[in-house]
């Protein structure tokens, strides 16, 4: 055998190793990966730890938050019925006046004429006419000399009545208890019927306008209940419905309404703004966390755990609190929902609980 041939074995014979060394290494990696299927699976499937809160029913009572303003019980602007010069301004500004007090006087000393003209001739159309009642009654005279007599009486008592219903215009009084404010006369001035004198407000009661959704015109009616705070107040007073509009805005979609409350230490000023609470009715509900529900096309959506299994829920809600939401339809009290780990479970996702509220 030549030495080239017996070099051919030779190499021969060493891919032969080499192809046996391969066999046998792929051998002992199949053997290796094949001996750990079970962990490899076993950590995909790995379950999800997540919280849990049992559904239970409890009784509720929604508050309804909304913002009115208060209002004066009675307000006028006080102005003259009469022309004329003003001869005594009879009230300071800003005190309290009662009803009937004297605030303005008018000029009317020709109409203080007029009535001592018009006395006399009252007194002499009486005598006139209770000389010829005599007379008639002796039937010295006819019954028609006498009516002549009783129509001058009735028109002098008339004329009368006329003066002292215009010398009573030249006098502004107070229409009721209150507050007056800043006067705009001054004695002397000449003022006519359309002349602002002051304001005149009664300011307790006070009443509070304010407006409610029109989703609860019907929960919300007269001699309903309101709380309500100021400003930087933090006591919470009641106030009691009396008025209800009968109406809805059609631009705002709400219905408006008034209550009225007590303000015998003045502390509610017409105008101010108030913060008001309205509590409607207790029911019993179901409340979820807020942070429980994804919001999807077909709307609100929660994940509830059954037998190991994640399932997903559509649900209908209600009433939301500032964390919480009323849960009206799609669960069922002793229904456990998952409260954590939303984004990482699927329907069907193998979960653990790690918590049970």
């Amino acid at each position: 055998m030549t030495n080239i041939a017996k070099k051919n074995q030779m190499k021969i014979k060493n891919i032969i190793y080499i192809v046996l060394a391969l066999v046998f290494v792929g051998l002992i990696l199949y053997k290796i990966v094949s001996s750990k299927p079970v962990q490899t699976q076993g950590y995909a499937r790995q379950a999800v730890m997540v919280n849990l809160q049992v559904m239970r029913s409890e009784q509720f009572t929604e508050t309804l938050a909304v913002t009115g303003s208060v209002e004066a019980n009675e307000e006028v602007i006080l102005k003259s019925e009469v022309s004329g010069k003003i001869t005594g301004i009879h009230f300071n500004e800003g005190t309290r006046v009662a009803k009937g007090d004297l605030l303005i006087k008018v000029y009317d000393d020709d109409l203080q004429a007029q009535l001592v003209k018009a006395q006399a001739n009252l007194k002499l159309t009486e005598d006139v006419e209770a000389r010829q009642r005599q007379l008639l009654e002796k039937e010295a005279i006819s019954r028609q000399e006498y009516d002549v007599a009783y129509a001058n009486l009735q028109s002098a008592q008339a004329d009368i009545a006329l003066l002292k219903s215009q010398i009573s215009k030249t006098e502004i009084c107070a229409p009721f208890d209150g507050s007056i404010g800043f006067r705009k006369v001054s004695p002397g001035e000449y003022i006519t019927p359309g002349t602002d004198i002051a304001s005149l407000v009664n300011d307790n009661p006070v009443k509070i306008q304010f407006s409610v959704p029109e989703k609860y015109a019907g929960a919300i009616g007269k001699n309903s209940m309101i709380q309500y705070t100021l400003e930087g107040m933090l006591q919470e007073r009641t106030a009691s419905v009396y008025a209800v509009e009968p109406t809805i805005n059609q631009a705002t979609r709400t219905l408006q309404m008034k209550a009225l409350t007590p303000n015998g230490d003045r502390a509610l000023t017409p105008g101010a703004f108030v913060r008001i609470n309205v509590r409607m009715e207790t029911r019993n509900v179901l409340m979820a966390p807020a942070n429980a529900l994804l919001s999807e096309s077909v709307g609100q959506k929660i994940f509830i755990y059954r037998n190991g299994k994640v399932e997903p829920v559509v649900v209908q809600t209600g009433t939301r609190t500032n964390n919480r939401v009323e849960i009206l339809s799609g669960v069922n009290a002793g229904d456990s929902l998952i409260t954590t780990g939303l984004m990482q479970i699927t329907p069907r996702s193998d979960v653990r609980p790690a918590k049970i509220d």
